[in-house]
C-alpha cells in the first residue's frame, strides 16, 4: 500500500511553503557562487597574460596554452566531484552532500587565493572543482524533490539560474573591485559561503522526503514530513511487472541509471558536454578574444551581457519548459544560441580586427562605432541566452526525466558527464584563439556549429516513458438508463476532470449539475503523483486505493442521480496534462470539460484550462470554483 504524508491543513500548507522558500533560496545562492568560479578565472585571465602578470602570481606571462590548461583543472574537478556526488547524493542523501560540498569549495576557493605558484594554483583549482561539481550535480535533484507540483521545471531551473547570476556578478566585481583588492580579493570573495551560506544550510536545509521514502526510510519521512508540511510522495505499485523489470526498477544510483535509462543517460550527457564546452569556450576566452575590440573593461562587460542574456533565457525559458516540455526549450536554446554567435561572426567579419597582443604586450585597440558595439552587446546576450541559459535547462531536463531514487545520478552525470566539455572548453578556446589570430569571426563560425550539434543531439533524445495511462471503472452500484432521448439536455457526454483533493459539496453541485444538463458523465481522475515523465509507464497504472475509492464513490453518486456514469484514472506528465486531457475527451466526444482539480489552487486550475484551450480552442472548459 502506498505510503501518504501528513493531511493537508492550513498549518501544514504554511511550513510547506517556508520550507520551500527556503531549500530553493539556499540551493540557488549556493550555485550563485558556483557561476562565480566559473567566470572569475576567465575575469582575471587578463591580468594572468598581460604585462604586469609577474606581479599576479608566478614569475612571467601565461601562454595561451598554459592559461587554457590552467582553466580546465578546476573542470576536472568538478566532473569527478560531481560523479562522486551523485553515488553519495542516491545513498546517503542530498542534504549531507551539499552541506559538505559548500564547505569544501569554499576552503578551496580560499586556499586558492593564497597560493603563490602557478602550480600550487592549479592543484587548488581542482581541489576547489571537486566541491562546486558535487553541488552542481545535487542541487537539480534536490530542488525538484522540494518545487510544488506544476512548477519543478520553474524551480530547478530558478536554482540553476544562480549560475549565470554568480558569473554576471564575478564580471561585475571585477569591473569595479579587480584593481582595488586584486585577485586574491576577488578569490577570497568566493570562500564567503563557508561563513554565511554554511551556517544557514545546516539550520534550515532539511533532507529530501522524497529521498527518505525512496530508500524505505518512511518513519524518518513522516518526521521531516510533519516537520516541514512536504508531503511524502505516493511509491509506486507495480503488480504488472516482471521480476526482472521490477528488480531494474528497484535499483537506485548509477546501477538504476545505466540499466534503465543508458541510452538517454548517454544522449543527455552529450548534450550537457556540447552545451558546457561552449560555456566556458565563452566565459574563459570572450574578454581575451574581445579584447583587440572592447577593451579590458569593455570586454569584462561582455561577460557582464552574456550572464545576463543567461539569466534571461533560463527564468523564461524554464516557463516555457513546464508549459511546452524542457526538450523542446532546449532545443530551441541551442538554435537561438547557434544563429546568434552566427550573427556575431558576420559583425566581426566587417570590423578591421588588431593582431592579439602576445604574451606580456599591449594590446591594441580596433575602431568600432557605437551601432557595432550595440550589435555586439544584444547578439552576446542572445548568446548567452542560448549557451549559459540552456544548460541550466538541460539540468532541469535531467532532474525531471528520472525517477526519484536514480536522480541524484541522472543530474550527477549530467554535470559530470558536461564537465568533460568544460574541461575542454578552456583548451578549445585557446585552439581558437591561436588557429584564428586575426580571424575572430572564424571563432564564432566554430562555436555557431557546435551549437548546432547540441541540438541535433537534444532532438534525438529519446522520449521518456509513456506520456499517458488510463485505467476505466465502472459503477458498482445498478447501472443507470440511458437518459431518453425526449428529454432535452444542454450537452451529450460531459467530462469531469478530478483529482485527490476535491470536497464533498462541491463534488455535490457538480453531480446534481452534471444529472441536468448532461446525457452521459465520464469522470476523470488526475492522477498526482507521476508528474514526471520518468514515473509514467505502461504498467504504472495503481495509485492510492483510497483515490480510486472516492472517484468509485464520485461515479456511483453521479449514476445514482440517473445519468450513466463510468470513471477513469488519468496518469499524465505535468507539461502533457492538457494535451492528454484533450485527447481523452476527443477519444469520448465530450461536448463540455468540468475541471475540479484543486491541487495547486485556483492559480493551477486555470493554467489547466488555459492548457486544453491552447490544445482545443473550440472544446468549452467549465472550472468549477471550491465550495468550503
Amino acid at each position: 500500500m502506498k505510503s501518504t504524508g501528513p493531511m493537508e491543513s492550513p498549518e501544514m500548507e504554511r511550513k510547506r511553503r517556508s520550507t520551500i522558500i527556503w531549500v530553493i533560496a539556499l540551493a540557488f545562492v549556493g550555485l550563485v557562487f558556483d557561476g562565480y568560479d566559473l567566470v572569475v578565472y576567465g575575469a582575471v585571465l587578463p591580468g594572468f597574460m598581460g604585462p604586469d602578470a609577474a606581479k599576479w602570481i608566478g614569475d612571467h606571462a601565461l601562454t595561451p596554452k598554459d592559461a587554457g590548461m590552467l582553466g580546465s583543472y578546476a573542470m576536472i574537478g568538478m566532473m569527478l566531484g560531481a560523479l562522486v556526488a551523485g553515488t553519495l547524493g542516491d545513498l546517503i542523501g542530498r542534504r549531507k552532500v551539499m552541506l559538505a560540498s559548500i564547505a569544501w569549495f569554499s576552503i578551496g576557493m580560499a586556499v586558492s587565493a593564497m597560493a603563490e605558484t602557478l602550480t600550487a594554483f592549479g592543484v587548488w583549482r581542482f581541489i576547489t572543482g571537486l566541491g562546486v561539481g558535487a553541488l552542481a550535480g545535487t542541487t537539480g535533484a534536490m530542488a525538484a524533490e522540494f518545487a510544488p507540483p506544476g512548477k519543478k521545471n520553474l524551480a530547478t531551473a530558478f536554482v540553476y539560474a544562480g549560475i549565470p547570476l554568480g558569473s554576471l556578478l564575478s564580471a561585475l566585481l571585477a569591473i569595479f573591485l579587480l584593481p582595488v583588492i586584486g585577485w586574491r580579493g576577488m578569490f577570497l570573495i568566493g570562500a564567503l559561503p563557508l561563513v554565511t551560506l554554511l551556517p544557514l544550510a545546516i539550520w534550515k536545509l532539511p533532507e529530501s522526503v522524497a529521498w527518505l521514502a525512496s530508500r524505505g526510510r518512511l518513519d524518518e519521512a513522516r518526521k521531516v514530513s510533519e516537520r516541514t508540511g512536504v508531503p511524502i510522495p505516493e511509491t509506486e505499485i507495480k503488480p504488472q511487472q516482471s521480476a526482472a523489470a521490477s528488480a531494474a526498477d528497484a535499483r537506485a544510483g548509477w546501477a538504476g541509471l545505466f540499466t534503465v535509462y543508458l541510452v538517454p543517460a548517454i544522449v543527455i550527457g552529450f548534450v550537457s558536454a556540447f552545451c558546457l564546452l561552449l560555456v566556458y569556450s565563452l566565459n574563459t576566452w570572450l574578454p581575451k578574444i574581445m579584447l583587440p575590440i572592447m577593451g579590458q573593461n569593455g570586454s569584462l562587460a561582455l561577460l557582464l551581457v552574456l550572464n545576463a542574456g543567461a539569466m534571461v533565457g533560463t527564468l523564461y525559458g524554464s516557463t516555457l519548459a513546464d508549459r511546452h516540455g524542457p526538450q523542446r526549450i532546449v532545443a530551441l536554446g541551442f538554435l537561438a544560441g547557434a544563429l546568434a554567435m552566427g550573427a556575431i561572426g558576420l559583425i566581426a567579419a566587417t570590423i578591421d580586427v588588431p593582431m592579439a597582443a602576445k604574451a606580456g604586450e599591449i594590446q591594441q585597440l580596433a575602431d568600432v562605432s557605437g551601432i557595432v558595439v550595440a550589435l555586439l552587446l544584444l547578439t552576446i546576450a542572445i548568446t548567452g541566452l542560448g549557451t549559459s541559459g540552456t544548460q541550466t535547462l538541460i539540468y532541469g531536463l535531467a532532474a525531471n526525466y528520472y525517477r526519484t531514487n536514480v536522480r541524484g545520478a541522472g543530474v550527477a552525470w549530467t554535470a559530470a558527464f558536461g564537465r568533460i566539455g568544460g574541461i575542454f572548453g578552456p583548451i578549445f578556446g585557446a585552439f581558437l584563439a591561436v588557429k584564428f589570430a586575426g580571424e575572430l569571426h572564424s571563432i564564432f563560425y566554430v562555436l555557431g556549429g557546435i551549437a548546432l550539434v547540441g541540438l541535433a543531439l537534444t532532438l534525438i533524445i529519446p522520449k521518456s516513458k509513456a506520456a499517458t495511462v488510463a485505467q476505466s471503472m465502472a459503477p458498482t452500484t445498478a447501472p443507470a438508463a440511458a437518459v431518453p432521448a425526449s428529454k432535452s439536455r444542454l450537452y451529450g457526454t460531459i467530462m469531469a476532470v478530478v483529482d485527490h483533493t476535491g470536497n464533498k459539496l462541491t463534488r455535490a453541485r457538480i453531480s446534481e449539475f452534471v444529472s441536468l444538463t448532461g446525457s452521459k458523465v465520464h469522470l476523470v481522475y488526475l492522477a498526482p503523483e507521476h508528474v514526471l515523465s520518468a514515473e509514467v509507464s505502461q504498467t504504472d497504472r495503481d495509485v492510492d486505493p483510497k483515490h480510486v475509492a472516492n472517484l468509485q464513490a464520485y461515479v456511483n453518486e453521479v449514476n445514482a442521480q440517473g445519468v450513466p456514469a463510468e470513471g477513469q484514472i488519468l496518469t499524465a506528465t505535468l507539461y502533457g496534462r492538457g494535451k492528454a486531457v484533450v485527447d481523452l475527451a476527443e477519444q469520448l466526444r465530450s461536448d463540455l470539460i468540468i475541471l475540479n482539480t484543486e491541487e495547486g489552487g485556483q492559480r493551477a486550475k486555470a493554467e489547466l484550462a488555459q492548457e486544453v484551450a491552447r490544445q482545443n480552442p473550440k472544446m468549452a472548459v467549465l472550472i468549477a470554483r471550491s465550495t468550503q
